[in-house]
């Protein structure tokens, strides 16, 4: 009985170990202090992979302020566009002094290929278009603190935790639980008395 348990704990510490692995979670940690009336920015960079997200902000001071996720190009349209409002895949609005919230959500799906396209003009009649296709292993977010609405300046702390969605963990680590009893039970059958009988 000993030797059975055993056995299982070692497979199940071996199923760990692999669900582990496939997690992969990155994290981020940063302190803002963004003066009223201004915003403040970071970058991060996520494997295409690790795309559900878990966003901890805490408001120490100042306030009220919006936070949200952009990507690179919908960052650069609301920066060039005096900060109006574009399409963010995840924030919240309104986070008031001594607020901490937990925000959860995905980045979407990252592209598996990016095409850029490079115009040279020639002259006036001719026009050249060269394009270069990139593979995106990794995707870049900007997550934007908006303090333009604040009373003062705001002191905000901001965690991001990226990985795969529980979901996809939970199947994948139920998958290998269930491979793994079945090795358990192979084995334990393979000694069983009934399977050794000599028939004549």
């Amino acid at each position: 009985m000993k030797k059975n348990l055993s056995i299982g704990l070692s497979f199940l510490a071996i199923v760990l170990f692999m669900s582990a692995s496939l997690v992969n979670a990155e994290k981020f940690d940063w302190y803002f202090n963004v003066l009223v009336g201004d915003t403040g920015h970071r970058s991060f960079t996520v494997s295409k992979d690790n795309l559900f997200l878990q966003m901890t902000i805490e408001v120490y001071e100042g306030g009220p302020i919006n936070i949200f996720i952009l990507d690179n190009n919908t960052f650069t349209a609301w920066n060039f566009g005096n900060g109006e409002v574009v399409s963010a895949y995840l924030g919240g609005t309104n986070i008031s002094e001594g607020s901490k919230i937990t925000i959860e959500g995905n980045l979407g799906t990252a592209n598996v290929m990016h095409t850029d396209y490079t115009t040279i003009v020639i002259d006036v009649n001719t026009t050249v278009v060269n394009s270069s296709i990139t593979n995106l292993g990794v995707r870049e977010y900007i997550l934007v603190v908006d303090n333009r609405d604040g009373n003062a300046n705001a002191l905000v702390d901001v965690s991001i935790l990226t990985t795969v969605d529980t979901t996809t963990v939970l199947t994948t680590l139920s998958a290998l639980v269930f491979v793994a009893f079945i090795a358990v039970r192979r084995r334990k059958w393979k000694k069983s008395p009934f399977l050794n009988i000599k028939t004549r």
